[in-house]
C-alpha cells in the first residue's frame, strides 16, 4: 500500500471533499480521485461514496481502512523521527565502562565493528570491577557498562547481552588438568587465587557455590589478585588453583599452559549484562549504540 494514498485517504475524510483534499496535498484534484481509484481496486472494495448533501461519506470497508491509514502513518511518522535521530550518529564520543571479562574478552571486537560503522565517534572505555562500573554509570561518568554479575542499584537497568561461564583453570601438570570436573571438597587441599571484592567473576562463584550449597574454603585462599590476567600468570606460575571465565582460559588451554576443569554440581553458568540508565537510552548514539551490541549478540 503506497504511503501517499493513505495521506490522500485521511485528507479527503478530514477536509470533506476531493478538491479541498487537493489543495491541501498541493496536487491536482484528478490525482486525489485516481489515488483513490486505485485503493479501491487494490482492494476490490468501495471506500468513499458521495452523501445525500454530494459530501463524501466513507463506507464501511472505507471506515476499517481510514483507521488503518491513520495508524499506519502514526507509526511511519514515528519511525522516520526515530531514523533521523540515528543519522545524527555521526560523531560525538561514547564513554563505556566494563569489568573484566567484557572489557578484555567481548568489547574489543565489538567495538572495532562499531568504529568501522560509526569512524566518527570517539569511544573511550575504562575497565575495572563490577561495583566500579555500576557506579561510573550511575554518577554519568559512562554512558553504558558492561558487567559480569547481576548488580542491584536504584536507576541502573541490566540487560542480557551474552552468556558465559566461570572455570577453574589449573596448571598443565597438575592432578585435576586431566579431568573434566572436580568437587568442592578436593578444593580444600589445594591453594587458591581469586579475584578481588566487587569483582563479578568472584561474586558469580559465590552465588553458585550457595546456591548449591557450598562455600569457599577461605582458609585455603592464599591470593586476591585484581585482575584476570594476574590470576592466570599467577596459576601459569605454580602459584594455585583460580577462578577465570572460560573465554580468559581458552587461549591458555590451547597454548597448554594451563587447563580448564569445572566443579562438579555447580552451575557457574552466568550472563554478561548491559548496563545503562534507562533516561539515558534516548540519546541517539547511546540507542545506536545499545541496538549494535543487540544485533551482534542476538538471543
Amino acid at each position: 500500500m503506497n504511503l501517499d494514498h493513505l495521506r490522500t485517504l485521511v485528507a479527503v475524510v478530514e477536509h470533506g471533499s476531493l478538491s479541498a483534499a487537493a489543495r491541501a496535498r498541493r496536487i491536482s484534484q484528478p490525482a486525489v480521485t485516481k489515488q483513490v481509484q486505485r485503493m479501491e481496486a487494490e482492494l476490490g472494495l468501495v471506500l468513499l461514496v458521495r452523501g445525500p448533501k454530494r459530501q463524501i461519506e466513507l463506507t464501511p470497508a472505507g471506515e476499517r481502512m481510514l483507521a488503518f491509514a491513520r495508524g499506519t502513518l502514526v507509526h511511519w511518522e514515528a519511525l522516520e523521527r526515530d531514523l533521523a535521530a540515528f543519522k545524527e550518529v555521526g560523531q560525538g564520543m561514547l564513554a563505556l565502562a566494563a569489568s573484566t571479562i567484557p572489557g578484555e574478552y567481548v568489547l574489543p571486537a565489538l567495538l572495532a565493528a562499531f568504529r568501522v560503522e560509526y569512524p566518527q565517534v570517539e569511544v573511550h572505555m575504562t575497565v575495572s570491577d563490577t561495583e566500579d562500573v555500576a557506579t561510573k554509570v550511575l554518577s554519568d561518568q559512562a554512558d553504558v557498562g558492561v558487567v559480569g554479575s547481576t548488580i542491584t542499584r536504584p536507576g541502573l537497568r541490566l540487560e542480557r547481552l551474552v552468556g558465559d561461564e566461570v572455570v577453574l583453570v589449573v596448571p598443565p601438570g597438575h592432578a585435576f588438568a586431566q579431568r573434566k570436573a572436580v568437587t568442592v571438597e578436593e578444593l580444600r587441599g589445594e591453594s587458591l587465587i581469586l579475584r578481588e571484592e566487587g569483582s563479578g567473576t568472584r561474586r558469580s562463584v559465590e552465588t553458585a557455590l550457595a546456591a548449591a550449597g557450598y562455600s569457599l574454603p577461605w582458609d585455603r585462599v592464599a591470593l586476591n589478585l585484581g585482575s584476570t590476567q594476574a590470576i592466570l600468570q599467577a596459576v601459569t606460575q605454580g602459584l594455585g588453583l583460580g577462578f577465570v571465565s572460560a573465554r580468559a582460559g581458552a587461549q591458555g588451554q590451547a597454548d597448554g599452559r594451563l587447563a580448564c576443569v569445572r566443579i562438579a554440581g555447580v552451575d557457574l553458568r552466568r550472563d554478561l549484562y548491559l548496563a545503562y540508565l534507562p533516561q539515558r537510552a534516548g540519546d541517539p548514539l547511546v540507542a545506536r549504540f545499545l541496538d549494535f551490541a543487540r544485533l551482534r549478540f542476538p538471543d
